[in-house]
Protein backbone atom coordinates (compact mmCIF):
# COMPACT_ATOMS: atom_id res chain seq x y z
CA UNK A 1 0.00 0.00 0.00
CA UNK A 2 0.95 2.99 -0.80
CA UNK A 3 0.75 5.70 1.87
CA UNK A 4 1.14 8.34 0.05
CA UNK A 5 -1.76 7.89 -2.27
CA UNK A 6 -4.12 8.75 0.15
CA UNK A 7 -7.13 10.64 -0.65
CA UNK A 8 -7.89 11.35 3.21
CA UNK A 9 -5.52 11.42 5.97
CA UNK A 10 -5.11 12.34 9.89
CA UNK A 11 -2.42 12.38 12.18
CA UNK A 12 -2.78 12.45 15.56
CA UNK A 13 -6.17 13.74 15.62
CA UNK A 14 -7.65 14.69 19.15
CA UNK A 15 -11.63 16.17 19.77
CA UNK A 16 -14.05 15.88 22.21
CA UNK A 17 -16.43 17.91 23.54
CA UNK A 18 -15.64 20.66 26.25
CA UNK A 19 -12.96 19.43 28.57
CA UNK A 20 -14.07 15.61 27.07
CA UNK A 21 -11.57 13.95 25.16
CA UNK A 22 -13.04 11.18 22.77
CA UNK A 23 -10.38 10.88 19.87
CA UNK A 24 -6.70 10.59 21.43
CA UNK A 25 -4.37 10.66 18.84
CA UNK A 26 -5.91 9.10 15.93
CA UNK A 27 -4.21 8.56 12.79
CA UNK A 28 -5.27 6.57 9.60
CA UNK A 29 -5.14 6.51 5.81
CA UNK A 30 -8.01 5.66 2.91
CA UNK A 31 -6.75 5.54 0.10
CA UNK A 32 -8.86 6.83 -3.27
CA UNK A 33 -11.22 3.38 -4.11
CA UNK A 34 -10.74 2.43 -0.66
CA UNK A 35 -14.01 1.84 1.77
CA UNK A 36 -12.72 1.56 5.71
CA UNK A 37 -15.17 0.65 7.93
CA UNK A 38 -14.73 1.90 11.90
CA UNK A 39 -16.36 -0.53 14.29
CA UNK A 40 -16.37 0.00 18.20
CA UNK A 41 -18.90 -0.32 21.42
CA UNK A 42 -21.24 2.53 21.39
CA UNK A 43 -19.77 6.09 22.80
CA UNK A 44 -16.35 5.06 21.69
CA UNK A 45 -16.29 7.69 19.35
CA UNK A 46 -16.82 6.71 15.91
CA UNK A 47 -19.57 9.38 14.86
CA UNK A 48 -17.08 12.16 16.59
CA UNK A 49 -14.72 11.01 14.08
CA UNK A 50 -16.94 11.83 11.35
CA UNK A 51 -18.00 14.94 12.60
CA UNK A 52 -14.55 16.36 13.42
CA UNK A 53 -13.60 15.23 9.76
CA UNK A 54 -16.49 16.83 8.30
CA UNK A 55 -16.01 20.55 10.63
CA UNK A 56 -18.71 19.83 12.66
CA UNK A 57 -16.62 19.73 16.16
CA UNK A 58 -13.23 21.26 16.22
CA UNK A 59 -10.57 19.33 16.43
CA UNK A 60 -7.93 20.39 19.62
CA UNK A 61 -5.01 19.16 17.80
CA UNK A 62 -3.36 16.68 15.37
CA UNK A 63 -4.01 17.10 11.41
CA UNK A 64 -6.28 16.31 8.69
CA UNK A 65 -5.65 16.07 4.84
CA UNK A 66 -8.12 15.74 2.08
CA UNK A 67 -7.31 14.88 -1.19
CA UNK A 68 -3.59 16.15 -0.24
CA UNK A 69 -4.97 19.50 0.93
CA UNK A 70 -5.22 21.00 4.15
CA UNK A 71 -8.69 19.97 5.59
CA UNK A 72 -7.49 21.84 9.20
CA UNK A 73 -9.72 24.90 8.39
CA UNK A 74 -12.87 23.47 5.59
CA UNK A 75 -16.07 24.30 7.00
CA UNK A 76 -19.00 22.20 6.91
CA UNK A 77 -20.59 23.64 3.87
CA UNK A 78 -17.54 23.74 1.77
CA UNK A 79 -17.20 20.11 2.33
CA UNK A 80 -19.77 19.10 -0.85
CA UNK A 81 -17.99 21.74 -3.02
CA UNK A 82 -14.52 19.43 -1.99
CA UNK A 83 -16.00 16.74 -3.77
CA UNK A 84 -17.01 15.23 -0.07
CA UNK A 85 -20.94 14.25 0.95
CA UNK A 86 -21.05 13.39 4.91
CA UNK A 87 -24.48 10.68 5.61
CA UNK A 88 -25.67 11.61 9.01
CA UNK A 89 -27.35 8.93 11.17
CA UNK A 90 -30.48 8.67 10.10
CA UNK A 91 -30.06 10.05 6.69
CA UNK A 92 -30.09 13.26 5.10
CA UNK A 93 -33.84 14.53 5.80
CA UNK A 94 -35.52 17.58 6.41
CA UNK A 95 -39.25 16.54 6.85
CA UNK A 96 -40.90 19.68 6.04
CA UNK A 97 -39.22 19.28 2.38
CA UNK A 98 -40.89 17.43 -0.20
CA UNK A 99 -38.54 14.63 -1.87
CA UNK A 100 -37.95 16.88 -5.16
CA UNK A 101 -36.66 19.66 -2.64
CA UNK A 102 -33.85 17.59 -1.43
CA UNK A 103 -32.84 16.54 -4.57
CA UNK A 104 -32.48 20.00 -5.90
CA UNK A 105 -31.05 21.33 -2.61
CA UNK A 106 -28.35 18.62 -3.01
CA UNK A 107 -27.30 19.49 -6.26
CA UNK A 108 -26.86 23.19 -5.72
CA UNK A 109 -25.33 22.43 -2.60
CA UNK A 110 -22.22 20.85 -5.44
CA UNK A 111 -22.27 23.84 -6.95
CA UNK A 112 -24.39 22.98 -10.45
CA UNK A 113 -27.85 23.51 -11.25
CA UNK A 114 -30.25 20.94 -11.07
CA UNK A 115 -30.11 18.96 -14.38
CA UNK A 116 -31.63 16.47 -16.10
CA UNK A 117 -28.76 14.20 -16.68
CA UNK A 118 -28.46 14.06 -12.95
CA UNK A 119 -32.08 13.69 -12.20
CA UNK A 120 -31.96 10.83 -14.72
CA UNK A 121 -29.34 8.93 -13.28
CA UNK A 122 -30.98 9.18 -10.05
CA UNK A 123 -34.08 8.04 -11.16
CA UNK A 124 -32.41 4.71 -12.95
CA UNK A 125 -31.01 4.53 -9.76
CA UNK A 126 -33.81 4.56 -7.62
CA UNK A 127 -37.04 4.45 -9.99
CA UNK A 128 -39.15 4.94 -6.84
CA UNK A 129 -38.15 8.54 -6.44
CA UNK A 130 -39.50 9.54 -9.09
CA UNK A 131 -42.99 8.39 -8.06
CA UNK A 132 -42.53 10.45 -4.86
CA UNK A 133 -41.32 13.66 -5.77
CA UNK A 134 -44.03 15.80 -4.49
CA UNK A 135 -44.08 13.64 -1.05
CA UNK A 136 -42.71 15.53 2.11
CA UNK A 137 -39.87 13.58 3.18
CA UNK A 138 -41.74 13.56 6.71
CA UNK A 139 -44.27 11.21 5.25
CA UNK A 140 -41.92 8.43 3.76
CA UNK A 141 -41.42 5.47 5.34
CA UNK A 142 -38.17 4.46 6.90
CA UNK A 143 -37.10 2.84 3.45
CA UNK A 144 -38.44 5.43 1.48
CA UNK A 145 -36.31 8.03 3.48
CA UNK A 146 -32.66 5.51 3.03
CA UNK A 147 -33.59 5.84 -1.41
CA UNK A 148 -34.07 10.12 -0.57
CA UNK A 149 -30.79 10.02 1.58
CA UNK A 150 -28.61 7.89 -1.29
CA UNK A 151 -30.56 10.17 -4.12
CA UNK A 152 -28.72 12.92 -2.30
CA UNK A 153 -25.59 11.35 -2.19
CA UNK A 154 -25.91 11.29 -5.88
CA UNK A 155 -27.23 14.73 -6.62
CA UNK A 156 -24.27 15.97 -4.27
CA UNK A 157 -21.94 14.26 -7.25
CA UNK A 158 -19.36 13.88 -5.01
CA UNK A 159 -16.38 11.19 -4.87
CA UNK A 160 -15.60 10.58 -1.04
CA UNK A 161 -18.36 9.39 1.18
CA UNK A 162 -18.50 9.63 4.87
CA UNK A 163 -20.99 7.56 6.10
CA UNK A 164 -22.45 7.41 9.73
CA UNK A 165 -24.36 4.25 10.26
CA UNK A 166 -25.51 3.88 7.11
CA UNK A 167 -28.01 0.74 7.96
CA UNK A 168 -29.37 1.78 11.35
CA UNK A 169 -32.73 1.23 11.67
CA UNK A 170 -33.90 -0.46 8.66
CA UNK A 171 -35.41 -3.99 7.99
CA UNK A 172 -33.22 -6.54 7.17
CA UNK A 173 -34.42 -6.31 3.04
CA UNK A 174 -32.88 -2.40 3.08
CA UNK A 175 -29.99 -3.44 5.33
CA UNK A 176 -29.21 -6.01 1.88
CA UNK A 177 -30.20 -3.19 -0.87
CA UNK A 178 -27.79 -0.54 1.49
CA UNK A 179 -25.04 -2.44 1.43
CA UNK A 180 -25.14 -3.81 -2.27
CA UNK A 181 -25.70 -0.16 -2.91
CA UNK A 182 -22.61 0.51 -1.32
CA UNK A 183 -20.43 -1.70 -2.46
CA UNK A 184 -21.47 -1.01 -6.08
CA UNK A 185 -20.43 2.68 -5.76
CA UNK A 186 -17.37 1.46 -4.51
CA UNK A 187 -16.87 -0.42 -7.50
CA UNK A 188 -17.59 2.29 -9.38
CA UNK A 189 -14.90 4.52 -8.01
CA UNK A 190 -16.42 5.90 -4.66
CA UNK A 191 -14.33 6.03 -1.89
CA UNK A 192 -15.83 5.41 1.84
CA UNK A 193 -15.12 6.18 5.07
CA UNK A 194 -18.34 4.43 7.24
CA UNK A 195 -19.13 4.19 10.64
CA UNK A 196 -21.28 0.55 10.87
CA UNK A 197 -22.54 -1.37 13.90
CA UNK A 198 -24.00 -4.35 12.06
CA UNK A 199 -20.73 -6.73 11.72
CA UNK A 200 -21.82 -8.64 8.87
CA UNK A 201 -22.69 -5.32 6.74
CA UNK A 202 -18.88 -4.13 7.93
CA UNK A 203 -17.02 -6.97 6.94
CA UNK A 204 -19.07 -7.69 3.95
CA UNK A 205 -18.12 -4.22 2.64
Amino acid sequence: MNKENYILKTENLVAGYGEHIVLNEVSFVLEKGEILVIIGQNGSGKSTLLKTLSGLIRKKSGNTWLKKQSGNNILPHQFVRNGISYFTQGGLIMPALSVLEHLELAALQSGFKPEKTSFNNTFAEFPKLKELLKQKAGNLSGGERQLLSFGILLMQRTDIWLLDEPTAGLSPDMVQFSADFLRRKNYEGITMLIVEHNMDVAFGL
